[in-house]
C-alpha cells in the first residue's frame, strides 16, 4: 500500500507553496513567453479561465516543474506528463474556486501573518542555500531583489494561507472518522498494509581518535592568530572563507540558522550559547578542532550564527590508539563490564553515552552492508565486533532482534487514521469543488 509512505500528509498541505530554492519568476523573459518543461520558448496563453481569473499555460509549466524538481526527475513518459498536466491544471482550477469562495465568505488573512510566513520562507532559504552570501548568489541568479522576492512571496503565500483557513472553516469541520472506521479499514485492507521491517536493537560506544597534544597545540596557534586578526578589525566572514577548513567557508562561515542542541556537540553548543548578538567566542575546543563562534541571531530556541575552524587530525598513530582502545573496552564488555557506565566514561556520542549508549530500533535494511556484516549472527546481548567508521570505532550491542511482520492495530492505528481522514477530506473537497463549479463560470480552453 503505497500511501504508507505518506500517511501524515494532509491534503492541505500537498498544494502548498513551498520552495527547494528561490521560487517564481526567474530573470526577466520577453513579454508574452515563459520556458516550457522542455526547455524550448512557447508562446504564453490562457488555458482555463475562473470568471474573471485567467490560469495561464505558464503556471501549469512552473506547477510541473516544480512537481519535477520534488520527485528529481528531469522528464516523464508521454502518458504519465499528459496525466500529471491535467490534475496540475485541475488543481489550479480549484484554488482559483475556493480562493474566490474564501473572498465571497469574508474570510480574512491579516498582513502581519503573511509577512511573519514570507520572512519564514525567506529565512528556510537562506538556511537551505548555506548562507546569506549563497541567498544572495542565487538572487542575483534568478534575477530578483530581496524585496522583489518578498513581494513573490506575499503574493502566494497569502493566496495559499486564505485557501487553508477556508478549508479548514468549511471543509474539515465535516470530515469525521471513528474508532470503528479505523477497525473497518483495518480488517478490510490488513493484507495490503506493508509488513513491518525487521528490526535490530542496539546500543553501542563510539571511540573517537583524539589528536595529540602536539597536533592541538599547533591547531590553538592557528586559531589564535585568526583570533588576533579579528580584534585587529578583521571581518569574520572574510576570515572565514580564508581560513576555516569546514565546507562553511564558502559561505563565510554561515551554519543558517539551527537549533543548537541538533549539532550534538555540547562544548560548541555551550560556548554559543553563552554569546550575545555579535559577540565572538574565544577558542573552542570540539572533536574537530578549535572554533571561534559568532552569534548574529537569536530566534526562540534557534540561533544564526557563523564559524571559523581550524581541524585537529588525528595522526595515524592515534588513530591506532583508538582501535586499541575500542578493543579492550569491548574485551571488558565481553567479561562482564556494564556497557551502561562503559558508553559514558568512553563513548563520544554525546546523544546516547549517558543513556546506556541505547540507539533504539534499526530497520535491518537501512543498515550500511558493512554494519550488518559486522553484527550478522550474534545473540541478543551480545557484543558485535568492532566497528571501523569514518568518526571512529563503534562498539555494538545487540539488545534486541525483531522478526519482520504485519502491523498490529495499535501499531497502525494512528497511521490509519489519518489516511482514512485524507481519503475523506479529498471526497468531500472534490465534491465541494464540484458543486462551486455550477455557482461559478469555468472555462477550460487546454493547453
Amino acid at each position: 500500500m503505497h500511501q504508507w509512505k505518506t500517511l501524515s500528509a494532509c491534503v492541505i498541505c500537498a498544494a502548498a507553496v513551498c520552495f527547494a530554492s528561490i521560487p517564481g519568476p526567474r530573470a526577466a523573459a520577453p513579454a508574452g513567453a515563459s520556458d516550457s518543461t522542455a526547455g524550448s520558448r512557447i508562446i504564453d496563453r490562457v488555458v482555463a479561465t475562473v470568471e474573471d481569473q485567467a490560469i495561464m499555460q505558464s503556471d501549469v509549466e512552473n506547477e510541473v516543474r516544480r512537481y519535477l524538481m520534488q520527485a528529481q526527475k528531469t522528464s516523464l513518459p508521454a502518458d504519465q506528463e499528459k496525466e500529471i498536466r491535467q490534475e496540475v491544471l485541475n488543481s489550479l482550477v480549484a484554488d482559483a474556486l475556493l480562493a474566490i469562495q474564501a473572498e465571497r465568505e469574508n474570510v480574512k488573512i491579516e498582513d502581519k501573518e503573511v509577512d511573519a510566513a514570507v520572512e519564514k520562507a525567506i529565512d528556510d532559504n537562506r538556511t537551505a542555500l548555506g548562507g546569506d552570501d549563497a541567498f544572495m548568489q542565487q538572487l542575483a541568479a534568478e534575477g530578483l531583489t530581496l524585496e522583489g522576492l518578498r513581494a513573490i512571496y506575499a503574493d502566494k503565500l497569502r493566496g495559499r494561507m486564505l485557501i487553508e483557513r477556508f478549508m479548514y472553516q468549511k471543509i474539515l469541520p465535516g470530515v469525521r472518522v471513528t474508532e470503528a472506521d479505523v477497525q473497518d479499514y483495518y480488517r478490510e485492507h490488513l493484507t495490503e498494509l506493508p509488513q513491518r521491517p525487521a528490526t535490530v536493537t542496539i546500543a553501542h560506544i563510539l571511540i573517537v581518535p583524539k589528536p595529540s597534544a602536539a597536533v592541538l597545540a599547533k591547531a590553538l596557534e592557528r586559531i589564535t592568530a585568526i583570533e588576533s586578526e579579528l580584534k585587529a578589525g578583521g571581518d569574520f566572514a572574510e576570515l572565514a572563507k580564508k581560513y576555516s577548513d569546514c565546507p562553511s567557508a564558502k559561505f563565510g562561515g554561515s551554519l543558517g540558522t539551527i537549533n543548537l542542541a541538533d549539532l550534538n556537540n555540547p562544548p560548541f553548543e555551550e560556548a554559543a550559547r553563552a554569546l550575545a548578538i555579535g559577540q565572538v567566542s574565544r577558542p573552542v575546543l570540539t572533536e574537530f578542532g578549535y572554533h571561534l563562534i559568532k552569534v548574529e541571531g537569536i530566534e526562540g530556541d534557534k540561533v544564526a550564527l557563523r564559524h571559523i575552524l581550524v581541524r585537529a587530525e588525528a595522526t595515524p598513530e592515534d588513530s591506532a590508539a583508538a582501535a586499541e582502545l575500542a578493543e579492550r573496552v569491548r574485551g571488558e564488555l565481553v567479561a562482564g563490564a556494564d556497557f551502561s557506565e562503559e558508553a559514558a566514561k568512553y563513548s563520544g556520542d554525546y546523544a546516547t553515552k549517558n543513556a546506556g549508549g541505547l540507539i533504539g530500533e534499526i530497520p535491518l535494511e537501512s543498515l550500511p552492508d558493512a554494519f550488518k556484516d559486522a553484527i550478522k549472527g550474534v545473540p541478543a546481548g551480545g557484543i558485535a565486533p568492532v566497528v571501523k567508521e569514518t568518526r571512529g570505532f563503534r562498539i555494538v550491542k545487540i539488545m534486541n532482534w525483531n522478526e519482520g511482520r504485519v502491523y498490529s492495530y495499535d501499531e497502525a492505528k494512528d497511521e490509519l487514521q489519518k489516511l482514512i481522514e485524507q481519503q475523506k477530506l479529498q471526497e468531500r473537497l472534490a465534491t465541494y469543488i464540484d458543486e462551486l463549479k455550477k455557482d461559478y463560470s469555468v472555462v477550460i480552453k487546454g493547453e
